[in-house]
């Protein structure tokens, strides 16, 4: 017999390469796959923080602008000053009469009907 003719490796061991072979692929597969879907995770929490902030800072500029704007109307419009000195500090002009309802005080609730039984 030749030597051409005998088989170098036993069947059995070539099956058991190939299912090692093949587990150890589905092995690092897995793996990948498992670390690929926690960074997709921590990327869609930092996006959505992201987001977040975004909408604070939108908030606040929108605030910004607004007192942006009372502070120039203060600078240019002195009826405005005026008008905000009553209504906050209570300031009148010479002959004025200021009338102050203080919230908590029974006039400056609506009365109740009252309800009598017989």
């Amino acid at each position: 017999m030749d030597s051409f003719d005998k088989p170098t490796t036993n069947p059995q061991t070539e099956k058991f390469l190939v299912w090692a072979s093949v587990l150890l692929f589905l092995g690092i597969l897995s793996f990948v796959y498992s670390t690929y879907q926690s960074e997709e995770d921590r990327l869609k929490a930092l996006q959505d923080n992201e987001d977040q902030k975004q909408k604070t800072h939108s908030t606040i500029e929108r605030q910004r602008q607004q007192t942006q704007s009372y502070i120039e109307r203060y600078d240019r419009d002195p009826e405005f000053v005026r008008d905000q000195a009553r209504e906050r500090l209570g300031v009148a002009t010479e002959g004025e009469i200021v009338i102050r309802l203080d919230p908590n005080s029974a006039l400056a609730k609506p009365a109740q009907p009252s309800s009598s039984s017989k």
